[in-house]
């Protein structure tokens, strides 16, 4: 659209799962009478298994809307933006090596992801394994210069708004889909169109979880816009976050969801969005930019550098006839999947193509 000043293509969109079972690409694109900043989404493609809604749910069982999440594998990591879930932090975070970015959550509120909105929801309410409980938040930290740190040597540490969540339970497979996420160039670049999905109205929600499904079965919302800059060293001292700027609407609610490039990959997510001034047509957004956090696959070691459609982890294998019996991120569950299985299988570290017997080691 011309007030947009985005030369339009639709981006195709596709999890892991379905592109392995063979089903059709689908363009994201808007209805008839919908502008391409902000639009429903109409799923066909299941991409709600991917894109997920975050909920803070009190003592009551009342859920708070907060955000957006996306899964990072099948196993039970989910990515958002930090500002989502950083009030959720109370008291010292866990202790150990990563002492001041790893928090876990003991009673009071819980912090939850609601799984497989549209894929399996009718008038019999959300099973509970639909809502997937988050135990650990995993913020990574950066050093900064701050002329007001009397300790430190005029340095204090800042979180990047980037935060991995690891759940209590792995998702059922029915409930959960991963999508393509790029962590290497071709990153973003000045000029290029990326698309954003979330829930922008969520945020503002309380209530029972039937009303939420409601909520969230209307709610998924995707919006296109323009790279106009990159800062890779953050924005300044009181943004260190990597990100890249977009000409975009994207509301508050849409943080942390995933952010597309035009091959329909993730290259980052929403970080934070002002919307449009008065007469103007679209606003300033930021998105946290995976290519310009190189340790990025240490915080979240299941995601493969190089392969967007993999993830890595602990392959048990039979080279001759070829068979692969199973994938997992945790060395000891290989080793018991290992003694259930026959002679002449192995263990061994490599990548695997989500959905397929696909697996190479290394």
């Amino acid at each position: 659209m011309p007030e947009t000043n985005i030369t339009f293509s639709a981006v195709p969109i596709q999890t892991c799962e379905a592109r392995v079972a063979g089903e059709r690409q689908h363009r994201l694109e808007p209805r008839s009478g919908e502008g391409i900043e902000r639009f429903l989404v109409q799923d066909p493609f299941g991409i709600r298994r991917a894109i997920l809604p975050m909920f803070a749910a009190d003592e009551q069982g009342r859920l708070h809307g907060m955000g957006t999440a996306f899964a990072a594998d099948p196993w039970g990591t989910f990515l958002t933006a930090d500002h989502v879930v950083d009030f959720m932090r109370t008291g010292r975070p866990k202790a150990g090596e990563q002492s001041d970015l790893v928090y876990e959550f003991h009673g009071g509120q819980t912090l939850v992801a609601m799984l497989g909105i549209g894929m399996i929801f009718g008038t019999i309410g959300i099973p509970q394994e639909a809502l997937a409980r988050i135990i650990q938040t995993y913020t990574p930290g950066i050093e900064v210069e701050d002329p007001m740190a009397f300790t430190g040597g005029g340095v204090t540490r800042k979180p990047l708004d980037l935060a991995v969540l690891r759940s209590a339970e792995r998702p059922p497979e029915k409930l959960i889909a991963n999508l393509p996420i790029r962590l290497r160039q071709p990153g973003p670049r000045i000029g290029d169109v990326v698309v954003a999905v979330g829930y922008p109205q969520i945020d503002t929600f309380h209530g029972d979880a039937e009303r939420a499904k409601t909520r969230v079965a209307e709610g998924m919302f995707a919006g296109y816009g323009v790279v106009k800059a990159l800062y890779p060293q953050g924005r300044d001292r009181a943004n260190p976050t990597p990100v890249f700027e977009v000409g975009a609407n994207w509301p508050s609610g849409m943080s942390g969801g995933p952010v597309f490039n035009m091959a329909g990959e993730v290259i980052g997510l929403v970080s934070r969005g002002l919307e449009p001034s008065e007469g103007e047509a679209v606003g300033t957004a930021w998105a946290t930019w995976f290519e310009a956090l190189p340790r990025l696959t240490e915080w979240i070691p299941t995601v493969d550098p190089l392969m967007p459609n993999n993830r890595r982890g602990w392959g048990v294998i039979r080279l001759a006839p070829w068979s692969l019996a199973g994938v997992t991120p945790d060395e000891n569950e290989a080793d018991a999947m290992l003694a259930q299985a026959s002679p002449g299988f192995e263990k061994l570290k490599g990548s695997w193509a989500i959905g397929t017997d696909e697996f190479i080691s290394g």
